[in-house]
């Protein structure tokens, strides 16, 4: 995922598919398109009889309540891992570990936006499993990890409905992270994992869908993966038939490469959309009545898309630059999603919007810093674990860095007070829905 990706200029008539334009920022979705997808939407304007009585979640690491809480576990809890730390307080479950599990800061009040939404409607949500490299948590035993799966480890069997899992893919089942020992059951998997152990969506269920970050990722590195070969096998031929191509020619040849590349990326992500589409559509067939779907945030905003030109800022609308490349593939997978949402009795929420608003305007949402991960990614404990939030905790946080008014935890994931944000934003949508009081 954070492979830099080195765009040429290529790019300007590369980025022609999908309807985006080559000249300047291509035109996002917006939240009128947004807007109108809802008022087209045949969605349920009042709440379910009796209220809501479960979240159910899908995604990946954004809406992620603790899946891999056994890989935080094991490194900060055995006493034999080399990061053993006493001083962080013993795991209950089904209470989150404050070591770590979820993608954000573990161990403040709150985690994830899925929790906490589900806390503003009075509901309990968990994991639907619990696992990391080959072992699963054993309610009977969880000092002792099972080998195979236990879904709805909990006793509370009724509110394991958190399938979303850091890393999953649309469709692909090996994720980002999937060789490292993270499950990254892709959306597809998630949702058949659902229908298998509960047979149908109840009309009571809220039913939340943020899903292909993962996607985008996959296609922006595999840019740079394809460009890189063809550059390396055209310089090799010419180099062995005596005739070593010139600047100028490796310049065109890596100019028609990207172009090649970035036009398969855009048309591999509108794919994962249209898959997506599916799967809301498969849960809209199985009874399921209360359905957000989220449109993805536009991640050249976040460290990891403003890293990319090798420094701490990357110009988005500059289209020589890969935040560019990052910023587009988002942008065609959301207007894909939107048209093929267009006329379902489903409800949107503008993710991509909301992050624009809140690095434009951080004070309108209490937040002092938008730029910078609160966690110390780099720093002694988290860069031997991958530089991820999913092991940040309050003792790996970057001194003078404040996580209740900073955005991001890592170079992707929000912080608490960021999914709150997420939280807040939906709840008040499902306000003007109707949904809730």
């Amino acid at each position: 995922m954070r492979n830099r990706v080195w765009i040429a200029l290529a790019l300007a008539s590369a980025l022609g598919l999908a309807g985006c334009g080559g000249g300047g920022n291509p035109s996002a979705p917006t939240l009128a398109t947004v807007a109108s997808v809802n008022a087209a939407s045949t969605a349920p304007t009042s709440p379910p009889s009796g209220g809501f009585k479960a979240v159910v979640s899908f995604g990946d690491s954004l809406s992620d309540v603790g899946t891999y809480t056994l890989a935080a576990y094991s490194t900060y809890a055995n006493p034999a891992s080399p990061l053993y730390d006493a001083s962080i307080p013993a795991w209950n479950p089904p209470a989150a570990y404050a070591g770590g599990g979820q993608f954000t800061v573990n161990g403040l009040a709150t985690g994830n936006w899925v929790s906490d939404l589900a806390t503003s409607l009075g509901l309990p949500i968990t994991p639907n499993v619990i696992g990391y490299a080959g072992q699963y948590f054993n309610p009977s035993n969880p000092k002792t990890p099972s080998a195979t799966p236990i879904y709805c480890p909990f006793t509370a069997q009724t509110n394991c409905y958190g399938f979303a899992q850091g890393g999953s893919m649309i469709s692909t089942p090996a994720g980002i992270g999937n060789s490292t020992g993270a499950l990254t059951y892709p959306l597809t998997q998630q949702v058949q994992n659902y229908l298998t152990q509960f047979g149908a969506f109840n009309s009571n269920q809220l039913i939340t869908v943020l899903a292909g970050n993962n996607d985008i990722f996959t296609a922006l590195s595999n840019v740079s993966t394809q460009v890189t070969a063809a550059v390396t096998q055209a310089a090799t031929q010419a180099a062995q038939a005596g005739t070593p191509l010139t600047a100028d020619q490796l310049a065109t040849v890596k100019s028609q490469a990207t172009s090649q590349a970035a036009a398969v990326a855009q048309a591999t992500v509108a794919a994962a959309a249209d898959q997506l589409a599916g799967q809301v559509q498969l849960m809209l067939k199985n009874n399921a009545k209360y359905v957000l779907v989220y449109t993805l945030p536009d991640s050249s905003l976040t460290p990891f898309g403003q890293s990319l030109s090798g420094g701490t800022t990357c110009d988005n609308t500059d289209i020589h630059t890969p935040c560019y490349l990052l910023s587009n593939l988002v942008q065609v997978f959301n207007q894909r999603l939107l048209n093929d949402l267009q006329g379902q009795p489903v409800k949107m929420m503008d993710g991509f919007g909301l992050l624009n608003k809140e690095i434009a305007t951080p004070g309108q949402f209490g937040l002092t810093n938008v730029a910078a991960p609160v966690c110390d990614i780099n720093g002694p404990v988290l860069s031997k674990l991958g530089n991820s939030s999913l092991f940040c905790n309050t003792s790996t946080l970057v001194s003078g860095l404040d996580p209740n008014t900073s955005l991001f935890a890592d170079a992707v994931h929000p912080t608490p007070a960021g999914y709150k944000i997420i939280a807040s934003t939906t709840l008040q949508s499902m306000k003007s829905f109707g949904w809730t009081q």
